[in-house]
């Protein structure tokens, strides 16, 4: 797998501290891009952070990326937790 974060990215944050819970336990390699730089190829404006999946597909929502990371990490999700996830996407990034 391949994640794509840009400093100063919203989603980037996040997404490392949950990339942290796969350490060892799947193949990660972290990229930094430029914010302009269009990672997924179908995407008509640049997005980051993005998980390009060892399958070729990609996932370009923090949400998304978070909890495919935990359940690769084994962590049981709970309500708290989505509910964190969901704040964090509806309030913190809308205002970035």
């Amino acid at each position: 797998m391949r994640l794509f974060v840009s400093e100063g990215a919203p989603g980037s944050l996040p997404v490392l501290a949950a990339a942290g819970r796969v350490r060892g336990r799947a193949e990660l390699l972290i990229s930094t891009v430029g914010p302009e730089e269009c990672v997924v190829p179908f995407l008509t404006q640049p997005k980051v952070p993005v998980l390009q999946l060892d399958s070729g597909n990609y996932l370009f929502s923090t949400t998304a990326i978070c909890r495919y990371f935990f359940l690769l990490s084994g962590w049981e999700q709970d309500d708290l937790t989505n509910q964190w996830l969901e704040w964090e996407a509806t309030e913190l990034q809308r205002n970035w």
